[in-house]
């Protein structure tokens, strides 16, 4: 069964999945690809050929559309709803295809999901709130705000809110994330508009989430009122399988860095955009930040078709957590022996080595290097008034690992 994929209204091609291959075909449609004003799907697409008949295949789907979809826990709860403890990935893009991150529909003319499905039809009502994608492995909502009041967006409406719950794996994870946004926003980065409430301050919320818990909402920057902004991560740009974010786990993936990271956002969105990406670089260094992995990087098309940097998302200070790794995600550069080079301690990494990082980019290192020390001092300074008011366990783990840090 095949589905329409589209940016907004605009027609982007075909989905065809082949069962017996185990593979899904995207074919773009014709007028889309010959268009010289058409909105951009995604980097990766706009650097090959893409008029028709040329078709991207993918196991079980093109790594742009699994990186649409839910992951970890999210994905479990999706699961569980349509009672089975496994969803084809195909089947969970066309449940979810109406309300994709960014600008992406993926619809089909007969939403004839899966066997197991059939018996859960009368659950998939309007108040359905997993008939919304957001990925990730955190449990997340969409959620609309109507006089003062939390719910679940009807099936159709944009759902202006992500609600971003804890987990008990990770101690006081929702203050974490809280208290790292308002650090960031202090520092003067781009954050999205952001508080905290009380589960049960959410109208209708599933009985698969406590009522009694903290939820941080953080507003999406992909929508604007009835207005869908596409947007897509650095797994999507850089055509990576979401389960290889973690770039540095691949030998084959030397190349993805947070230099070539940071090359793309110069090219693509300019210098300015470039020196946010730095500061950001350098506060993931300071907060402790292990999990700023390729997916927590996007691009954001305001126009459709011009990129820019997108707001900070999913900041948290990993040294909170002792089970966590403490290096760096990503590679900083490209190794000169993949197999032998282990990754950089967060604590050690210097401003000469986000120097290295900004020589990739046709940059002044000169003016980078102004401008880090600034702000890597500016946030040092702003440390203490968040820290007075984040939970200890939280407060006490962040002031030892910014004492430790190399980066001053």
């Amino acid at each position: 069964m095949s589905a329409r994929v589209l940016l907004g209204d605009v027609v982007v091609g075909d989905l065809r999945p082949d069962t017996a291959a185990g593979q899904t075909t995207l074919e773009f449609d014709a007028s889309y690809a010959t268009s010289a004003s058409r909105p951009v799907l995604g980097r990766w697409f706009e650097d090959q050929l893409i008029e028709p008949p040329r078709r991207f295949r993918g196991t079980p789907l093109p790594n742009y559309f699994r990186n649409l979809l839910p992951e970890g826990a999210l994905r479990k709860i999706v699961e569980r709803r349509l009672g089975t403890s496994e969803i084809p990935e195909y089947t969970m893009l066309l449940r979810l295809g109406e309300n994709l991150p960014g600008a992406v529909r993926v619809i089909s003319d007969e939403l004839d999901l899966h066997p197991l499905e059939a018996g859960e039809r009368q659950r998939r009502d309007a108040k359905d709130p997993f008939r919304f994608a957001l990925t990730g492995v955190q449990p997340k909502l969409a959620l609309s705000e109507v006089d003062d009041r939390l719910t679940m967006p009807v099936e159709g409406a944009n759902g202006h809110w992500i609600a971003k719950l804890g987990s008990p794996a990770y101690q006081c994870l929702v203050d974490n994330e809280f208290a790292m946004l308002e650090w960031a926003q202090r520092c003067g980065l781009d954050v999205p508009e952001h508080r905290i409430v009380r589960a049960s301050e959410i109208e209708d919320i599933p009985a698969d989430f406590d009522e009694d818990q903290d939820v941080l909402l953080v507003r999406r920057f992909d929508r604007d009122g009835d207005r869908r902004i596409h947007q897509e991560d650095f797994a999507q740009v850089f055509d990576i399988p979401p389960e290889e974010r973690y770039a540095w786990e691949v030998i084959e993936l030397e190349w993805v860095h947070y230099g070539s990271i940071g090359a793309v956002i110069h090219a693509l969105c300019g210098e300015h955009d470039f020196q946010r990406y730095m500061r950001r670089l350098a506060f993931m260094v300071l907060s402790g930040n292990a999990d700023a992995h390729l997916k927590n990087w996007s691009l954001l098309y305001p126009d459709g078709v011009n990129p820019r940097l997108a707001p900070v998302y999913d900041v948290v200070s990993t040294v909170v957590y002792p089970s966590i790794y403490t290096y760096s995600s990503l590679r900083w550069l490209e190794p000169l022996q993949p197999t032998l080079e282990p990754p950089m301690q967060l604590a050690d990494v210097t401003l000469d080595n986000l120097l290295e990082v900004a020589s990739l980019a046709p940059a002044d290192t000169s003016r980078v290097m102004d401008d880090l020390e600034a702000f890597v001092r500016d946030a040092r300074d702003a440390w203490p008034d968040i820290a007075a008011a984040a939970p200890p366990v939280v407060s006490n783990r962040v002031t030892k690992h910014l004492a430790m840090s190399s980066l001053r």
